[in-house]
C-alpha cells in the first residue's frame, strides 16, 4: 500500500495514501474535534468544526474531506484554526434553542462540551429567536427535541447508511431546515423502530432513548442490512418534480407519493426537496407566480418598493393569493439577475430594473 509522508503540528507521521486529514491524525493520537462526521463513513463536511490550516492553503480546509499530500504541514490549534472554530460554535449556540444550563444530559451534548473547552460564552451575534420545536414523545424507543439539532445531519446518515431505512431526510431550506420524516411528521413508532443508530450518533441530545428503550438495556449496534442505491433515482427526482409543476401549478401530496414510487426514493427525501427548491411550490399558486428576489443587491436597490406597490395592485402579501386565482405572491433567494436588481419572474419569465410603475404595467399585461 502506497504511504504519504507529512506533518501534523510539529509530528512527522506516515499514513496511507488517500487518507482524509482527520483520519492522519486519529491514526497518530492526534484529535481534531468533529460534530459531523462519522467515522468509517463518507464525509459530509456539514459542521466545519474540523477545520485546520494546511501552509500554503489559501483558506483554512475541512479535515474530514481533505485528503492528505505528501509533504503537507498541518496545523490543529493554530490561531486562525482556534479563531474560526470558536466562531462556528457561536454560530451553532445561536440557532440552538437547547436550555443547556438546565439540562440534566448537558455533559452528553458534545456541543456543549465543545463550546466548554473553547471558552465560548453567550453568543454575541444579534438574530432572531433560536428555532424551537416541541419535544416528541410519539416514539416508544426515540425521545425527540428538534430545538436542540444542528443539523449535523448524523442521524439521516446512520439511518441511511448505516441501518439501511431512509427514514429521515433535511427538508426546507435556510433558517428553517430541519430534520424530517415523511410530509414533515413527528418520529412515531410506525415509521421508527428500536435500532437505535440515530440515537447513539446524535451528538447534541436532539434524539435520545425513552425510557423503555433504557429498560430493555439492549445495545445498539448497526444494523446488518445493505443500504439501497439511490443514485439514478436522485438523477430523476428533479425533471419529474418540474414535470408535475408544470402540469398542476405545485406538487400535491399524491404527486410526491407518485415521484417517489418512480425514482425509489423515500417520500421523506421527495419532500425535503420539494421544501427546499422555491421553484417548486407544495401549495396551491395562482395561475401567474409572481417571484421576488429578497436578495442584498435586490434589497438595496429598492427590491421593498416593488414588493409594496405589487400588494397595493393585488391586495395579497408574500405567500398569498389573490381571490380570483389569476396572481400568487412569493418572495424567494437569488433568482440569477443581480445585474438587473431589482428583479421578478413570473411564470419564469424574467423582469429586471424595475421600478413601481413598471411593475403596474407588467401586471396589467397579465
Amino acid at each position: 500500500m502506497a504511504t504519504v509522508r507529512l506533518n501534523i503540528d510539529g509530528k512527522r507521521i506516515k499514513v496511507r495514501e488517500g487518507a482524509s486529514i482527520l483520519e492522519a491524525g486519529e491514526a497518530n493520537g492526534i484529535g481534531i474535534p468533529t460534530l459531523c462526521h462519522i467515522k468509517g463513513q463518507l464525509p459530509t463536511g456539514a459542521c466545519r468544526i474540523c477545520v485546520v490550516e494546511v501552509v500554503g492553503s489559501k483558506g483554512l480546509v475541512g479535515a474530514c474531506h481533505t485528503p492528505v499530500a505528501e509533504g503537507m504541514i498541518v496545523r490543529t490549534q493554530s490561531p486562525k484554526v482556534v479563531e474560526a472554530r470558536k466562531i462556528i460554535i457561536e454560530l451553532m449556540l445561536t440557532a440552538h434553542a437547547g436550555v443547556c444550563v438546565n439540562d440534566p444530559d448537558a455533559e452528553n451534548c458534545l456541543l456543549h462540551n465543545l463550546a466548554s473547552d473553547y471558552e465560548v460564552g453567550a453568543p454575541r451575534f444579534n438574530v432572531r429567536a433560536p428555532r424551537y420545536y416541541p419535544a416528541e414523545e410519539t416514539n416508544r424507543y426515540v425521545l425527540r427535541d428538534l430545538s436542540k439539532c444542528i443539523l449535523c445531519r448524523k442521524c439521516v446518515k446512520a439511518c441511511a447508511d448505516m441501518a439501511g431505512e431512509n427514514i429521515l431526510s433535511i427538508g426546507y431550506r435556510g433558517f428553517t431546515s430541519k430534520v424530517i420524516t415523511g410530509f414533515d411528521e413527528s418520529l412515531n413508532s410506525e415509521v421508527c423502530r428500536d435500532c437505535g443508530i440515530c440515537v447513539e450518533h446524535c451528538p447534541t441530545g436532539a434524539l435520545s432513548a425513552s425510557v423503555e428503550a433504557k429498560q430493555q438495556d439492549r445495545e445498539y449496534r448497526p444494523v446488518s442490512k445493505e443500504a439501497p442505491s439511490v443514485l439514478d433515482g436522485r438523477a430523476e427526482l428533479l425533471p419529474l418534480l418540474k414535470q408535475e409543476v408544470n402540469k398542476k401549478g405545485f406538487i400535491s401530496k399524491e404527486a410526491m407519493f407518485r415521484v417517489a414510487e418512480q425514482t425509489g426514493l423515500p417520500l421523506n427525501e421527495v419532500y425535503g426537496v420539494s421544501t427546499f427548491y422555491s421553484c417548486l411550490p407544495v401549495s396551491k399558486t395562482g395561475r401567474n407566480v409572481i417571484r421576488i428576489c429578497k436578495c442584498l443587491p435586490c434589497e438595496l436597490r429598492g427590491a421593498r418598493a416593488i414588493v409594496d406597490r405589487i400588494q397595493e395592485e393585488l391586495e395579497i402579501g408574500p405567500g398569498g393569493v389573490t381571490v380570483d386565482g389569476k396572481f400568487s405572491l412569493e418572495l424567494v433567494g437569488c433568482i440569477g439577475a443581480c445585474d438587473q436588481a431589482p428583479a421578478m419572474m413570473i411564470n419564469g419569465q424574467l423582469y429586471g430594473n424595475l421600478t413601481p410603475d413598471k411593475v403596474a404595467e407588467i401586471l396589467k399585461s397579465y
